[in-house]
Order: structure tokens, then sequence, then C-alpha cells
């Protein structure tokens, strides 16, 4: 009876376990999927603009409220005009989000296989991952086999970011 009752636990607990690290890793890879356009926009507005102008105009701690400031309006800046490519060039809209959507898959798989690589290798005990997708011996074969996985990921993800830009 305890012998159930036991197994009845580690099994639910095994359950919740795989569920909250499953969710963990489709967030992130959903973050990194959609928000690395983003990410990128704030963080290089903050990178050039703080040695050039905010260092020269505020001193002490109000600097990086500044910065904040300046990456967060770069970010609606970029979205706005992400919006205004859309409404006037279809075409360049769906080449330049396809773009963005590509490098956010190329950033986004190799975390989230990265993630996922202990519990990987609690059943492939061999397994070891450098951050780099090794799909052939050959080099050439293998980027074009892990490019052509990621144009296959990144198509729905584009076709998402597309969807919600066209509801805008």
């Amino acid at each position: 009876m305890f012998i159930g009752l036991f197994t009845g636990i580690c099994l639910t607990i095994a359950i919740l376990f795989i569920k909250l690290y499953k969710n963990i890793t489709l967030f992130s890879f959903k973050t990194l999927a959609f928000g690395v356009d983003f990410f990128l926009i704030f963080f290089y507005s903050i990178y050039y603009f703080h040695p050039n102008v905010t260092v020269r105009l505020i001193d002490g701690k109000l600097q990086y409220l500044l910065n904040t400031g300046i990456g967060v309006l770069a970010i609606l800046v970029y979205g706005l005009l992400i919006l205004f490519i859309n409404d006037t060039f279809p075409m360049i809209s769906n080449a330049f989000n396809f773009f963005i959507a590509f490098v956010g898959v190329s950033v986004a798989v190799p975390f989230t296989i990265g993630l996922l690589s202990p519990v990987i290798q609690v059943f492939i005990k061999s397994f070891t991952f450098n951050g780099d997708l090794v799909l052939s011996q050959n080099h050439m074969l293998s980027l074009f086999f892990k490019y052509m996985i990621f144009v296959v990921i990144t198509l729905p993800v584009w076709r998402y970011r597309i969807s919600k830009l066209e509801e805008i």
C-alpha cells in the first residue's frame, strides 16, 4: 500500500518538474525568438548613448535612469518604425521580419538546447553541448542542416510576427 502511494507521489513530483522545466524552456525560447530585436535596440542605444551623451550631461546615478529612458524611447521609435514599414512597404516588412525572426531563432534554439542539456544527460550520459549544433562530420553539410532547421523553425515565428503586425 505504501509503495503505491510512494510511487504515485514520486510520479507526480516528476511530472510537475518536467512541466515546470518545459514551461521555463518554452518561455525562454519565445522571449528570445520574439524579443531579440527589442533587446538589441535597447542595449545598443544605451551602449552608444551613455559614453557620448549621458556622461557629459549628468553626473552620478541619474545617468542610469536617463540611459533606461533612452533605451525605452529607442524601443518605442523602433516599434513605430516597424509599424510604418509594415503599412507602407509590406514586401520590405516581410523580408525584414523574416530576418529578425531568423536571428531570434538562431539565438533561441542553442539557448533552449543548453537549458535542456541537463535533462538530456540524464538519459544519454555521453551527451555534451558546447553551444553549437553539430549535425554531420562535414562542416559545410552541418551548417547547411543547421540553417535549414532554423529556417523551418523561423517560418511559424515569422508568420506569428506578421499576423500580430497586421492586427495592429
